[in-house]
């Protein structure tokens, strides 16, 4: 991978020596919440990187299939909140910024960037018991999808792209799982289809931060796609929005990012652009959790399956991602 020659590369992987999550030289750690950890997936290690497959198999045909997943809170005896079935597998390098939140630093004056060399592909997703509510199963990402997830776990804003068997998309999302300590913030979910793909394909895909200007900019093989200059805002329109939780728009300033690996489901989420707007599973029963991503709050969303069935959450779907390098990198900012 190059870089241009203003650029100091700060941690990288290739996955020469293995993967590791565990242990005190870990390079890598899993998300996990209680007893829901993001590890759905057999990890092995090459020559070329890193692939990960779900962890299970189809019986009807033997292709990956994902075995994790978690109820509404008050069913998956745990209280925890059921949107976090979106995560399968999840890993983010084993690095803390300077204010002990993992990540790394993002420093004014600099651009924090962000490279992954990766492909993915899904598995079964034809099989969804969704009907009309899904247009294509191979280009859906709410059914699998892989993914490079940047996130700021203090803001919980996240910038990251997301594969599914045809689509590169770039998504900006924040989470709405701060807002106990900072306030009824806007949450969200947007997914811009950015490029077509075909499963085998692999991209070069790089968030570039720069905390001082505000912006965050999406290159795909070293071409700008995309652009966010108002974190913690929404997008204008909402040709682009999967998932509407609320709140005000308030302004974001990330101090670091952390990066990632994974494998993922975004099953309460609506499709863009379609007419009908509904999400297709409710993975939390909190009322304030889901607005119409069409007409947005206070109109709730509709849901195909409103109870969180598990044969909705887990129907023989499945996903991949291969990762070349991971390499995270800072640069002077221009300014003028």
């Amino acid at each position: 991978m190059s870089h241009g020659a203003a650029e100091k590369v700060i941690w990288d992987a290739d996955f020469a020596g293995g993967f590791t999550a565990t242990g005190p030289d870990a390079r890598w750690w899993h998300y996990a919440q209680q007893s829901y950890v993001g590890d759905d997936g057999r990890v092995t290690t090459s020559g070329q990187g890193l692939r990960v497959v779900s962890g299970g198999v189809n019986p009807a045909t033997g292709e990956p299939a994902f075995v994790r997943s978690l109820g509404q809170d008050h069913t998956n005896g745990a209280g925890l909140p059921g949107e976090i079935d979106h995560v399968k597998w999840l890993s983010y390098a084993n690095v803390r910024a300077a204010g002990g939140t993992p990540g790394f630093d993002a420093v004014r004056g600099q651009v924090l960037h962000f490279d992954t060399v990766f492909s993915g592909r899904t598995y079964g997703t034809a099989a969804h018991p969704f009907g009309g509510a899904v247009a294509d199963p191979d280009s859906d990402l709410r059914l699998a999808s892989a993914a490079a997830p940047i996130v700021d776990f203090e803001s919980f804003v996240g910038v990251e792209f997301f594969l599914t068997n045809t689509k590169v998309y770039a998504c900006y999302e924040r989470l709405p799982f701060g807002r106990e300590m900072l306030g009824d913030y806007a949450a969200f979910l947007y997914a811009v289809p950015v490029a077509d793909r075909a499963p085998e394909d692999v991209h070069h895909c790089r968030v570039s931060y720069d905390r001082a200007a505000g912006t965050v900019r999406y290159l795909l093989e070293g071409e700008e796609v995309f652009r966010v200059d108002r974190l913690g805002h929404r997008l204008a329109g909402s040709a682009h929005l999967v998932l509407e939780h609320g709140g005000e728009d308030t302004s974001a300033e990330p101090r670091q990012f952390a990066a990632g690996v994974g494998l993922f489901t975004v099953l309460d989420g609506a499709l863009p652009g379609r007419g009908d707007s509904s999400g297709l599973v409710r993975l939390t029963p909190r009322p304030e959790q889901y607005y119409s991503t069409l007409e947005g709050p206070p109109v709730p969303q509709t849901f195909v399956d409103p109870d969180s069935a598990g044969s909705s959450r887990l129907f023989g779907q499945g996903a991949e991602v291969t990762v070349a390098s991971c390499t995270v990198s800072v640069s002077e900012a221009v300014t003028g």
